[in-house]
């Protein structure tokens, strides 16, 4: 049988074109994972032992089908499931010939496929399965049911149809004449409105489970139930009951549990759960009950209840004999109303009570006699009222009381009454205003283990005021006024393991907690302390936060780094300077000292921390960090690397600091991983201009260290007096360079210098001499650099330039001749500099400048000549300068002669791009007169002839026929231009079909020529079938034909979605020319409704917003956010007739002239293609940020919170309830064990 099922599988899914099924086989059972479903294939081969069969369609999910006799040669299967297989319809006698089978589960889950989609029923689809006994169709998005569909099944025992889209309960399939065996139907989550007289579910009579929560019932007829007579659960819950009629369970006398939660209901009628005696449970919360429509009689004869739910709904008081026959009741829930008057013995028949809860109510007091006859009450919960005072007897009736809730009340002190509870376990008094706590406070509560006291007004403890709780394990202290404990304070309660005393006003803790030998978690954060040593704490501490505190050091005294056994140690937000070895507890694991003033860690302080798992160190104040400071004991390679986080701190990057390009490369497995690498801002060790850099965009050559003299690699005889090439630093100047001396600084600006230094290091690359006094610069100064690069001269008074000052600086590439007093540029102060790329010489008083001045610097890409005195400076000299691309020259006195004007604004003109201040240009007819200067305009200037003043009418003429000859022939173009401008999208689209011309306004845009793709397409994992078989398909394989990056298709990362790794969709963005979001309604459910691809979407089209294509197959929701890429972007619709046209009108100009990618396969496994496809594949993978090795963590993943206090939930603070368990498709009664629950957090 087994041999005969694989082959099954298998066969359906080659039929389907797809690779083999994965099928596991266990005791009997063979679960199959499968693209889709479909079989054309006689199987022969039998083989026994497999009776369950189940076969799940994994994505991407196309639609199944099944045939007649489908299954007819697997006899033996009493168990077959499918799941997630998009069948819309099933045909008649699928299962025929499965005589044995006894539960079959269908759930196409259709809907997330495709909204409007759902599963047709065909007359005759059960036929032939006569012991089935359970049948699940539900997640199916059915609509409409055959008649007499299930007669088919005549043992039918349970029959589920949940989560589809029913409306009518008259309408299921079932008629008089069958059904008879059905003990339980769930109908949940339906749109059903009503329950009718003719509903089909009222013949069923051996009906005893129905489920109708979560649909649209307004209205029951009132009979609807009275042939129901073994019905046993009913769940109507979470729907829209505002009324039931009197006679509704009239009928059913043996139900044992109702559920009528979250409806509307206002009133209910008299004695309408007279006669249901076997009720166990009964919930009416979250309707609107008030307590006038609540009457004496209301629970009368519910004498087996159990479990009563009245919690949010209207109720006002509680009086009378409500609860009078209600013996066994054990759990009431009367939390969330505005109850403010209880009388006084009204719960006094509940002899069996344990569990009362009357929080979030109105109650002012608690009188004597109000808890009256609850002697067997062991949870009580008061929290949230009004309460101000208790009567010290208010308790003396539930002396079996062991959890206490009395939070967020008035109480000003502790209430006396606790002392008649002496098996109290759990006591909460937190939220409240307690401002004493005296020796007898807690007095006769010896087995009470945990005690909250949070958020109150209490001042200092003193000894002996917790000396009556021997037996207390979890206090809670914290946001309290407290600012002295007493030493001996906790010396009565040794079984302490967890204290929070944080948010208090505390400056010493000397003493305190050192006896407590069980303590394991304490919390001192938000204090006062500033003095720490760790001899103040216990030897068995595994958690301790000391965080926003004053601490300066972790002292450590007695040296117990190695006796501690603290795991988790947050010292963060304190005023820390100094970190060493001894400052941390050899045993931790995750250690916080983030945002103190810390300056140095000591070599080695992590070394022996073998258990290291995290250390946060940022933003604090280390401007230097040795590599050492970082080095741990070698990591075993079964353990991870422990995880680094270091930014936000003023890191100097000099050569020491070079480590930080190295540290998450090393192989020695002795220093831990920086996680926020990328994230490290360091000053670089001397850039002018004190520049901030990511580490991750320096290089080795940017970590420079500062010297006095050095040795050059081609020096020999540095260890001699005298040694003529050794690099000395000249005086009054600072001196860097790099590890591997390849960068060499010198800084004598500012210096107050009237001569350049005579001695320069000959290695040297940047010179910084500005801000001095020269006048004059010779060519001799410079004759014994020859390897410099970078020379700043500006700000020093230079008035002259000799030629061939600086013919010995070949390599120089940045020159600075600014804001000096230069007048004449002669035309050989420049001559040998052919590798300078930029040059400055604006804010002088230069006149002239030779034509041959700028000849020789074929390398010049930047020259600044603003702010001068040129009057007639040829510029189209520059044209021999072919890499220039930025020019300033503005706020000079250009003629306005014609002779020469004309000429000026020609190359002006025609080099707009590269004049980066044209809006200050303006020319000057009498240099004396600088007021009178004129704005040039490059499109209508006025120059003025040599030897007159008048202005040439150059526009006016007596002709008129040729004047209006003129003027028509404008109009006329005028009209043309108007017409095309009307028109241009059309024309556009005409050009690039019919001639493949394409004239976009958006072409200066677009710089991408170097992107690897095309396109990167965006899409809902539902559309895939579109996106590949036709989208991608013709994008690929058209002409043109473009390269394209599907994200489920393309991208490594292919199991996640765009949510779980944003970052894919902005790396992806950046290697694609354009984007294409396949915008549909599945798009706007799934990947849109995700905050994190929003905003990866929006920092991809940060730069260039034009760049994103929007396919749209029809109407979608637009929110605002969504509305503002309309307006940015390009909307297609598939429906309009020259969708591809427009597309590839859309898409950039390929790069691959005509030629067809072809894609061998493709899947979500398979990115191989003819051409260069490794290539491709591989790129992708980079860019994506995913490699194999890694792919199991992402490097952008990081822990949560610096602050860890979700520990004590789960050690000490965690509620141990066995919430009433409630199946998918059924309500159990509420069980509640006896719990003792401390709030900590």
């Amino acid at each position: 049988m087994i041999v005969e099922v694989l082959l099954f599988c298998a066969a359906m899914v080659r039929a389907a074109g797809a690779p083999a099924a994965g099928c596991e086989s266990a005791g009997g059972a063979l679960r199959c994972s499968v693209p889709v479903l479909t079989a054309d294939r006689e199987l022969t081969v039998q083989h026994d032992g497999v009776t369950r069969l189940a076969v799940q369609c994994v994505p991407p999910h196309r639609e199944s089908t099944l045939r007649d006799h489908h299954f007819g040669r697997l006899h033996s299967l009493t168990d077959i499931a499918i799941d997630d297989c998009k069948i819309l319809r099933l045909p008649g006698n699928a299962f025929e010939g499965q005589r044995g089978l006894k539960a079959l589960a269908i759930r196409t889950r259709v809907s997330e496929w495709a909204p409007a989609a759902d599963l047709e029923l065909t007359l005759g689809a059960f036929n032939g399965l006569r012991e089935l006994h359970v049948l699940d169709v539900g997640y199916n998005n059915i609509r409409k049911i055959p008649a007499d569909l299930f007669c088919a099944l005549e043992n039918l025992i349970s029959l589920n149809l949940t989560h589809n889209k029913l409306k009518y309960a008259d309408q299921l399939g079932l008629s008089k004449r069958c059904g008879s065996t059905i003990q339980t139907i769930d109908l949940s989550y339906n749109e059903i409105i009503s329950l009718p007289t003719d509903s089909e579910i009222i013949h069923l009579r051996r009906l005893s489970q129905l489920y109708l929560q979560n649909n649209n019932i307004t209205e029951l007829a009132s009979d609807i139930f009275n042939d129901l007579l073994a019905l046993k659960v009913l769940n109507l819950s979470n729907n829209g009951i505002s009324f039931i009629p009197s006679t509704l369970f009239s009928s059913t006398k043996e139900i044992r549990e109702i559920y009528l939660h979250n409806n509307m209901l206002e009133s209910l009628p008299n004695q309408i759960f007279n006669e249901l005696q076997q009720l166990l449970v009964l919930d009416l919360s979250f309707n609107k009950l008030s307590s006038e429509n609540i009457k004496e009689d209301t629970f009368t004869g519910l004498i087996r209840l159990i479990v009563l739910d009245l919690s949010h709904n209207s109720l006002t008081r509680i009086s009378g004999k409500i609860f009078k026959d209600l013996f066994f009741l054990q759990i009431l829930n009367l939390r969330n109303n505005s109850i403010g008057y209880v009388e006084d013995n009204v719960f006094s028949p509940l002899f069996n009570l344990h569990t009362l809860n009357l929080g979030e109510n109105r109650l002012h007091t608690i009188e004597e006699y109000l808890f009256n006859g609850l002697y067997i009450l062991n949870k009580l919960s008061l929290n949230n009222n009004l309460l101000s005072y208790i009567n010290e007897n208010a308790f003396k009736n539930c002396s079996d009381l062991k959890e206490l809730d009395l939070s967020s009340n008035h109480l000003k002190r502790v209430p006396r009454a606790i002392w008649q509870l002496p098996f109290l376990k759990s006591l909460d008094l937190g939220e409240n205003l307690l401002t004493d706590i005296d020796k007898n406070s807690f007095y006769n509560l010896s087995q009470l283990s945990g005690l909250r006291l949070i958020d109150n007004q209490i001042g200092n403890l003193t000894v002996g005021m917790f000396s009556h709780l021997s037996s207390l394990q979890v206090l809670n202290l914290a946001k309290n006024k407290i600012q002295t404990i007493e030493t001996e304070t906790f010396q009565k309660n040794a079984q302490l393991e967890a204290v929070r005393l944080d948010g208090n006003f505390i400056s010493d803790i000397n003493g305190v907690f050192v006896s407590l030998t069980k303590l394991l978690w304490l919390n001192l954060s938000e204090n006062h302390l500033v003095w720490f040593d760790y001899a103040f704490i216990p030897s068995s501490l595994k958690w301790l936060d000391v965080h926003a505190n004053f601490i300066e050091i972790l002292g450590n005294y007695y040296k117990l780094q190695s006796e501690l056994n603290v795991k988790t140690l947050d010292v963060s937000h304190n005023r820390l300077v100094a970190i060493n070895s001894m400052a941390i507890p050899n045993s931790v694991e995750l250690f916080f000292m983030n945002n103190n003033f810390i300056t140095n860690i000591d070599t080695d302080t992590f070394l022996d921390k073998k258990n290291l798992t995290r250390v946060d160190m940022y933003a604090n104040e280390l401007e230097q960090l040795d590599l050492n400071s970082l080095r741990l004991s070698r990591v075993p390679a079964s353990r991870a690397l422990p995880e680094f986080y270091i930014s936000g701190n003023p890191f100097r990057c000099d050569c020491s600091m070079k480590w930080l390009l190295l540290i998450n490369n090393m192989t020695s497995r002795q220093y831990p991983r920086v996680m926020d690498l990328n994230n490290v801002i360091c000053k670089e060790s001397y850039v002018r201009g004190a520049k901030l850099s990511a580490v991750s965009d320096l290089e080795t050559k940017d970590f420079l260290c500062k010297y006095e003299s050095h040795c050059p690699e081609k020096c020999h005889c540095c260890d001699y007096n005298e040694c003529p090439c050794r690099a000395i630093c000249p005086r009054n100047c600072s001196c860097y360079h790099d590890s591997l001396k390849s960068v060499s600084v010198a800084d004598c600006s500012n210096s107050q210098l009237s001569t350049i230094p005579e001695y320069v290091p000959p290695d040297v690359t940047h010179i910084y001499l500005d801000g001095n006094n020269y006048r004059v610069i010779n060519s001799t100064i410079f004759s014994k650099i020859g390897s410099l690069q970078v020379l700043y001269l500006n700000a020093s008074y230079i008035e002259y330039v000799h030629n061939h000052t600086f013919a010995f600086l070949k390599d120089l590439q940045i020159l600075h001749l600014e804001n000096n007093k230069l007048k004449r540029l002669r035309g050989l102060e420049f001559e040998k500099l052919r590798n300078l790329r930029e040059l400055y010489l604006q804010n002088n008083f230069i006149e002239y400048i030779s034509n041959e001045t700028f000849s020789y610097l074929s390398s010049l890409e930047i020259l600044r000549l603003h702010e001068n005195r040129l009057v007639d400076y040829g510029l189209w000299h520059l044209d021999n300068n072919k890499k220039l691309s930025t020019l300033s020259i503005g706020h000079n006195y250009w003629s306005c002669e014609c002779k020469y004007l004309q000429g000026f604004l020609t190359y002006v003109s025609q080099n707009v791009e590269k004049v980066s201040d044209l809006q200050h240009l303006w020319c000057l007819n009498n240099r004396a007169k600088p007021d009178e200067r004129k704005q040039l305009n490059l499109n209508g200037s006025v120059c003025t002839e040599v030897g007159g003043s008048a202005m040439s009418a150059l526009l006016v003429s007596n002709n008129l026929p040729l004047l209006a000859s003129v003027l028509t022939g404008f109009m006329l173009i005028l009209l043309i231009l108007a017409l095309v401008f009307t028109f241009r999208y059309a024309c556009r689209m005409w050009l690039f079909s019919n001639c493949g011309i394409r004239l976009s306004p958006l072409s200066d845009v677009f710089d991408d020529n170097d992107k690897l793709y095309d396109a990167y397409v965006c899409y809902s994992p539902k559309d895939e079938e579109f996106v590949i078989d036709t989208l991608a398909k013709e994008l690929e394989n058209g002409y043109p034909s473009y390269h394209v990056c599907l994200h489920y298709r393309d991208v490594p990362q292919f199991e996640a979605t765009y949510a779980q790794f944003p970052d894919l969709v902005v790396e992806a963005t950046e290697a694609s020319r354009r984007i294409i979001v396949v915008l549909t309604r599945n798009f706007i459910r799934t990947e849109w409704s995700h905050l994190e691809f929003r905003q990866a979407l929006q920092r991809a089209l940060g730069k260039n917003p034009h760049k994103l294509i929007l396919i749209t197959t029809g109407p979608v929701p637009r929110d605002s956010e969504l509305k503002s890429y309309f307006k940015t972007s390009l909307e297609i619709a598939w429906t309009e007739k020259r969708f591809w046209e427009r597309l590839r009108y859309a898409m950039p100009a390929s790069k691959r002239h005509g030629h067809k990618l072809k894609r061998l396969n493709y899947g979500r496994n398979s990115n191989t293609y003819t051409m260069d496809a490794s290539v491709l594949n591989s790129t992708c993978q980079t860019l994506c940020g995913k490699s194999a090795a890694s792919a199991e963590r992402s490097p952008c993943e990081r822990p949560l919170s610096e602050h860890i206090y979700s520990t004590i939930d789960s050690d000490y603070s965690s509620a141990d309830r066995n919430d009433f368990h409630i199946r998918p498709n059924q309500q159990q009664p509420h069980v509640v064990q006896h719990t003792v629950q401390t709030y900590l957090v």
